[in-house]
């Protein structure tokens, strides 16, 4: 067997099993991260730059993540919701910002080592079974629920779009001081539409930092089939 050819096989199965990106269309979603770009445009193209694995996510050493909502264009914004859910038990859920947020708004969320989770230093009384977890845009309006997992999406439609930063663009989100957007900040960007309505992206835009997207448990199998893969080709040649 050629284990080179074997292990190339498996590396692309592995992301062919990620999901693919989200279908965005029209310029509002790339208006809006210019629109927070300091001095030109953003060099993040969201056509491009999409982040295929933005299924799943942890937060960082720091212990806690922040996040800030930069822009909601949506019909539905004033009963639209936004928090994380339990990777384990979907239905195991916490809202962190509610129908009343608007732009620049925050919340500081942590999950403690037992799993509880707070939101702004208070105990939710949810408790996540690890520091695991999606990201969820709940339309009260429509009654639908959309999560990053798109499996977990009763229309089988991808409703989230990421972008990572990138050191170098410098960002001012409403009310708040320029910096730089960091490679430990994403933008999540959600379409609150059932079957990805006018996929523009932008009914709900909010930049979370301290968090770190997780690969899915497959596909870390996957590359470990192929590295020990490649580490056997190696070692029959070394003979």
């Amino acid at each position: 067997m050629n284990f080179k050819r074997f292990a190339l096989a498996v590396l692309l199965a592995g992301a062919a099993a990620q999901a693919p990106a989200a279908m965005i269309a029209g310029s509002s979603l790339q208006n809006v991260l210019n629109n927070i770009t300091v001095g030109s445009d953003s060099s993040v193209d969201v056509q491009t730059d999409q982040m295929d694995n933005d299924e799943m996510w942890s937060i960082t050493g720091s212990g806690g993540s922040v996040a800030t909502i930069v822009i909601e264009l949506a019909g539905y914004a004033g009963s639209n919701s936004f928090g994380i859910y339990d990777v384990s038990n979907p239905a195991n859920f916490v809202e962190i910002m509610g129908g009343s947020a608007s732009q620049g708004d925050q919340a500081f969320v942590s999950i403690k080592a037992d799993g509880s989770v707070y939101v702004n230093n208070a105990d939710t009384t949810v408790d996540f079974a690890d520091n695991l977890f999606g990201y969820y845009l709940n339309v009260a309006a429509t009654g639908n629920r959309f999560y990053s997992q798109q499996a977990l999406n009763a229309d089988g439609v991808d409703h989230l779009a990421a972008f990572q930063g990138n050191d170098s663009d410098i960002v001012q989100l409403p009310n708040l001081a320029p910096g730089v957007w960091t490679d430990n900040e994403y933008v999540l960007a959600f379409e609150d539409l059932w079957g990805g309505g006018d996929r523009d992206f932008t009914d709900f835009v909010a930049m979370v930092e301290s968090v770190t997207p997780v690969p899915a448990p497959a596909s870390l199998a996957l590359l470990g089939l192929a590295l020990a893969g490649l580490t056997i080709s190696r070692r029959r040649k070394a003979a």
